[in-house]
């Protein structure tokens, strides 16, 4: 082989390498619902944990949102089926059919979607994800058709990573060659130039004297009347006035945090209780950040049904158990 061949063979396997690039775009912003993009790479998969730590740089450690878009290359044909371990929300949309939708707030969720798909193709792929307060974790997976349950369940042991190699960005934007057209310049006036009178100036008017505000107590702030739809972390809009007060009581008196605690009463099954509760308590933190609060002055937790107000007997339900409770300090 000579040189000329060689350096022709490097040339061809650094091109062929640039134009391999693998992966998804992943577009990342500040709030949960893709207010603020901050940044845009290539993650060669979906496979992250994020313990009060940002995604990005700039990006929020605690309310941001996530899209990663591109190609799915299939190797087989068949019935694919999806899973995701989510803690938020997660969307997952496979040649614009909506294979997963948790679009609400999670504790380490598990999701399946499945959809037939032809071998060789490239199919568009997309998703979308939002961590709304403290620890964010999302993990896509999937199972391709030859490969089945290795036990009979929802939850196969087959799921595994999708490799990169499956995955493809979405091309550039095509950058056009065309020279601008450059405007014909206008002919200068050559009239003589008026004298122009300026107006007087308004008089500046003085900022008024703020008026004291009267000291707060807390007691007035603290929400009595927290409510969700029924089993579920979705909170009622009956809700917000008294949160609104209180977001506001806690922008205005930055020295006060917050502690934030879902409790149940004892229907139903208890590690569910657990998981309920909590989320509850994260659906109030977030909907406090939205409005202004620092994520940081606020802990969610959630207790299920083992603190309750009152001791009900086992089968009977007490709506004064089912509470979220506010604890403020310093």
């Amino acid at each position: 082989m000579t040189t000329k061949t060689i350096i022709l063979a490097a040339l061809c396997g650094l091109s062929c390498c640039a134009l391999g690039q693998s992966g998804l775009q992943g577009e990342y912003f500040n709030g949960k619902q893709f207010e603020e993009k901050i940044v845009t790479r290539t993650d060669p998969q979906i496979n992250f944990a994020w313990f009060n730590k940002a995604p990005a740089p700039g990006v929020d450690p605690h309310v941001f949102s996530v899209r990663w878009t591109g190609f799915l290359q299939t190797p087989e044909s068949g019935t694919y089926r999806f899973r995701a371990f989510v803690d938020d929300g997660i969307r997952v949309y496979v040649n614009g059919k909506l294979v997963i939708d948790a679009w609400s707030l999670h504790d380490t969720g598990r999701f399946v979607g499945e959809i037939y798909l032809d071998a060789g193709r490239k199919y568009p792929l997309k998703v979308e994800y939002f961590n709304a307060m403290f620890e964010g974790e999302i993990k896509l997976q999937w199972q391709l058709p030859s490969e089945k349950p290795l036990f009979d369940g929802y939850f196969g042991y087959n799921d595994h990573d999708i490799a990169s190699r499956y995955l493809i960005p979405p091309a550039p934007p095509k950058i056009s060659t065309e020279k601008p057209r450059l405007t014909p310049e206008k002919p200068r006036d050559t009239a003589p130039l008026k004298a122009v009178v300026e107006p007087d100036p308004e008089p500046v008017q003085k900022a008024p004297t703020p008026v004291p505000i009267p000291a707060d107590t807390l007691e007035t702030y603290i929400p009595k009347n927290i409510l969700f739809e029924k089993s579920k972390a979705i909170m009622l809009p009956a809700s917000e006035p008294e949160l609104n007060k209180l977001a506001a009581f806690l922008i205005r008196n930055p020295r006060y945090t917050l502690r934030v605690e879902g409790h149940t009463d004892r229907i139903g099954n208890s590690a569910k209780n657990m998981i309920l509760s909590k989320e509850r308590a994260q659906t109030v933190a977030a909907y406090l950040v939205k409005k202004g609060v620092e994520a940081s002055r606020i802990t969610a937790f959630g207790y299920g049904d083992t603190r309750p107000l009152f001791r009900e007997p086992e089968g009977v339900a007490n709506p004064k158990n089912r509470r979220v409770a506010f604890l403020i300090g310093e």
